[in-house]
């Protein structure tokens, strides 16, 4: 398979694939995405490249996602993101000005005259954090609802995402900070569980797609096609990276951020609820996060990992962090289009997710080098870049019905594709009202107390 070519980005322009419940049609970006090969034989093309679903076996069953409700899209878009210099100039002002303000809580604190004065100081510090927490949650709310009103490009958007996240990890350095000067403050009795809700709270917004827009953003890496869907307080972005393919989703709708403190093992239940198929395949380890409001669950799995948090008075899963292997996907919606030449497959998952673009010579099999369009609807095909030498080329599927062309050997072929839909999220019953628990219960390997983390292993 061909390498993409690298070109470096230091702030997004974008050509939209967009398109919104109200029947606006998307039209394609200009850009090539990540690729990746399967290693499958050519000659057995007709038998489905990745995994292919059946029941019964839960490494050959989708894994469930977050994903904004379907009724609630308001606007969504596949959009190429590559070189500007002003967001990544704003990137840097906005994180060197958090940093100094933290550095400056921290002399404050320092200063004080009296230990009674640091800590009156300590409890300010600690309240400004979590007013600055809530301001960052107002700030995405604000930009996705902006996007979906079409007062905002995609382009803004994934930067205020940037922004977001660059915040959040500074906020939590701080929450690290004021928990340090705590500890050496006499008579400070801090609530450590009202830490660790705010370091939990700030990590739903720093996942692997805003790390990687991120590096886009400051020029580190080559341009690159993200997936947006916003609706109501909600935004899912993805995109494929190499060999793996990148989730996040937030939905503000189902997040209460009012509520007590609950075991751990409660958070471990729902989410054994809400990803069944991950419950039931092999486990390296889950980690559960204590904290009063969110509860991070971490699981490490034969198929990739994931992230999911849980809000513990509406004990749902508001937000999720998803990395996949391309070879674990279960693409099992297939299109495919051949001439006298050339045979085109397009194995898919479902919107915002990962599609594979084979292409193979029609009698032999073996893989063929071709130039790769992509339409939505009745728009214009854009090229998107070549299969490369193994015939495949990987994309991000469209939420509307897609039509992709290859150009080889002197002949067109084409396939029509229906983007289908992901297999998400139930909200589901609340644990205490189930009269079920997981299939396979965990062995601990490690109790912390509140605020600290739960490690389970199998």
């Amino acid at each position: 398979m061909r390498a993409l070519p690298i070109i470096a980005a230091a702030l997004l322009c974008c050509s939209a694939v967009v398109g919104a419940t109200g029947g606006l049609a998307g039209s394609t970006a200009n850009g090539a995405p990540a690729r990746a090969g399967t290693g499958a034989s050519p000659m057995a093309f007709d038998a489905p490249t990745l995994v292919a679903q059946a029941e019964g076996d839960a490494s050959l069953q989708q894994i469930n996602v977050l994903d904004v409700a379907p009724t609630s899209v308001e606007r969504w878009g596949v959009e190429r993101q590559y070189v500007d210099l002003g967001p990544a100039l704003g990137l840097s002002t906005n994180a060197t000005t958090d940093h100094l303000r933290t550095r400056a809580m921290v002399e404050r604190v320092e200063s004080a005259g009296t230990t009674a004065e640091r800590r009156e100081r300590l409890e300010t510090a600690l309240q400004n954090l979590e007013a600055r927490v809530d301001d960052l949650d107002e700030r995405q709310t604000t930009a996705v609802a902006a996007y979906g009103r079409g007062e905002a490009s995609a382009r803004e958007l994934l930067v205020t995402l940037v922004r977001v996240s660059i915040a959040a990890d500074e906020l939590n350095d701080r929450r690290s900070r004021i928990e340090e000067l705590a500890a050496d403050t006499r008579g400070f009795d801090i609530d450590r569980g009202r830490l660790a809700s705010l370091g939990n709270q700030l990590s739903a917004f720093r996942g692997p797609v805003r790390e990687h827009a991120e590096a886009v953003l400051d020029g580190g890496t080559d341009p690159h096609r993200f997936y947006l869907a916003t609706g109501p307080r909600s935004v899912t972005v993805s995109t494929v990276l190499d060999d793996a393919y990148l989730r996040e989703a937030y939905r503000g709708d189902l997040r209460n951020g009012a509520g007590d403190a609950i075991e751990l093992e409660v958070a471990l239940d729902i989410v054994a609820a809400s990803y069944p198929v991950i419950w039931n395949t092999t486990r390296e380890q889950t980690q559960v996060f204590g904290g009063g409001e969110a509860y991070p669950v971490r699981i490490a799995h034969s198929r990739g990992d994931l992230t999911a948090f849980v809000d513990s008075d509406a004990r749902v899963v508001y937000a999720e962090h998803q990395r996949r292997p391309l070879a674990s996907m279960v693409a099992d919606q297939r299109a495919s289009g051949t001439g006298e030449e050339v045979r085109l497959v397009v194995n898919q998952t479902y919107p915002g997710g990962p599609a594979q673009i084979r292409v193979v010579d029609a009698v032999t099999g073996e893989p063929i080098d071709a130039t790769v369009s992509l339409a939505i609807e009745t728009n214009d095909a854009t090229r998107l870049g070549t299969t490369g030498d193994d015939g495949v080329f990987w994309t991000l599927s469209p939420y509307r019905r897609y039509t992709v062309t290859v150009e080889a050997q002197g002949e067109s072929v084409e396939a029509v594709v229906d983007p289908g839909a992901p297999p998400r999220v139930d909200r589901g019953p609340r644990p205490d009202d189930a009269t079920t628990s997981p299939t396979s219960a965990p062995v601990r390997t490690r109790l912390s107390d509140p605020g600290g983390t739960d490690v389970y292993q199998r």
